[in-house]
């Protein structure tokens, strides 16, 4: 299989390597052709890539797919007018030199506008609104480009007389090395969402454009090596982009959307587990995790403990200060829990205002610390003047393995306890052997 893969390797930088040596060898013969064959060679990658998602948009309803080839799409038609204004082409009469840099600029700032804005909308599932909206913005854009330059003759000149770059030319290249620089790094934080390989082919693609811009920048002479692997990358970064296409709405067009499917049902897996008040676990959640913890320390013979623990007299503070001031009370307090054990303990929302802790191998007499160290951080907390409620205390029960018990009396132990220390006055720790 690697033997295969190897020869199919090889076979395609043989390939490249001659395209590129029999692009250079036109480069020398005829230099506008060489550039023609450059840009009709990326529009043709560019409107495939535009087809090819657009066939395939009923199907995946994916808005950042159809975003990026939109994008390129537009791009590709503005090179087309690019290719009408060479020197010695000049289907456009009355128009400078100015004319083919202005449609570069314009070709090469929507190309990266639109990939970087697609990176924000990944999780986006296309609507007929949603299509017709991109498609408004791109033919607006599209529309706005043409008329500065074509109508109204306002876009701002790219060179003076004697060759050399304007500051819009320079300043606009480095925004679009920068949209560039800035899309990668987006894309890197992305790409489990798109994948691996997609990743990979699309920031190529945007580094690839940024050696061909900095390329363009450098040259010295508009027939000078620079200036020939500007094109080259330029014809590369758009290969790139169309095996982006190709990889994504044709070997696997679902990919994106079961990347997105899991990422929300990881959301709703969180959110069927965890108490969304505390964002700790709720009862059945710390109730299965605890019974797994106590399995495995009952068959290691190793400490276990339960600390339930809950806030006095909260029903007094619901109803002198409301049922929301409650609510961040106990919010407030599953702050003052975290902080006080480690984040391997086990620790949940056992219902109401009463919070179930179980600390990783913890003897019942070491629990006592621990709920006490709960106490001691709670009293010593500072709480905000905007608070909506009064300073409180909590009571706590505390039980552990022991012989042949199982979990449920350990927990009933505790819950014993706790109501021991509600007996003996409140703000205290009590253990139930």
């Amino acid at each position: 299989m690697k033997t295969k893969i190897n020869i199919r390797l090889l076979m395609i930088a043989v390939i490249l390597a001659a395209a590129a040596a029999g692009l250079y060898f036109v480069s020398l013969y005829n230099y506008t052709l060489f550039k023609a064959l450059i840009e009709l060679t990326s529009i043709i990658f560019g409107v495939s890539a535009f087809i090819i998602t657009t066939g395939a948009t009923y199907l995946t309803k994916n808005g950042f797919m159809l975003v990026i080839a939109a994008g390129i799409f537009t791009s590709s038609v503005l090179d087309f007018l690019y290719i009408l204004s060479f020197k010695g082409i000049e289907i456009f009469k009355g128009f400078g030199t100015d004319l083919p840099s202005q449609l570069w600029i314009g070709a090469r700032f929507i190309q990266v506008a639109a990939i970087l804005a697609a990176v924000f909308i990944i999780k986006l599932t296309l609507s007929k609104k949603c299509i017709a909206a991109i498609s408004a913005i791109f033919s607006a854009v599209f529309i706005a480009i043409v008329l500065t330059i074509f109508v109204f003759q306002i876009f701002p000149a790219s060179y003076i007389e004697d060759g050399s770059p304007t500051q819009f030319k320079l300043i606009i290249t480095y925004i679009i090395i920068g949209l560039s620089a800035i899309a990668m790094l987006l894309y890197s934080l992305k790409r489990k969402a798109i994948g691996r390989r997609n990743f990979i082919f699309i920031t190529t693609s945007l580094a690839l454009l940024i050696l061909s811009e900095l390329s363009f920048m450098l040259r010295a002479d508009i027939y000078g090596i620079t200036d020939v692997l500007g094109n080259y990358f330029k014809l590369a970064s758009f290969c790139f982009i169309f095996r982006f296409f190709i990889e994504t709405n044709i070997k696997d067009p679902y990919m994106i959307l079961f990347n997105n499917l899991k990422g929300t049902s990881e959301k709703l897996q969180f959110v069927t587990t965890h108490d969304n008040l505390t964002g700790f676990l709720n009862q059945p959640s710390v109730i299965d995790l605890i019974k797994k913890q106590f399995d495995v320390s009952k068959r290691f013979k190793k400490p276990f403990s339960i600390i339930i623990v809950d806030i006095d007299d909260f029903k007094k503070l619901n109803e002198v200060s409301g049922h929301p001031a409650g609510d961040e009370a106990l919010k407030y307090f599953a702050d003052i829990i975290k902080n006080s054990v480690r984040d391997v303990d086990i620790k949940g929302r056992y219902g109401g205002d009463e919070f179930i802790v179980s600390p990783l191998e913890v003897s019942s007499v070491n629990a006592i610390k621990i709920s006490q160290k709960i106490q001691d951080n709670l009293n010593e907390a500072v709480i905000a003047p905007q608070c909506p409620f009064e300073k409180f205390q909590i009571s706590a029960g505390v039980s552990g393995i022991r012989s042949n018990r199982s979990l449920e009396d350990i927990i009933n132990k505790a819950e014993k306890a706790l109501l021991k220390s509600k007996k003996l006055g409140k703000n205290r720790i009590t253990l139930m052997r």
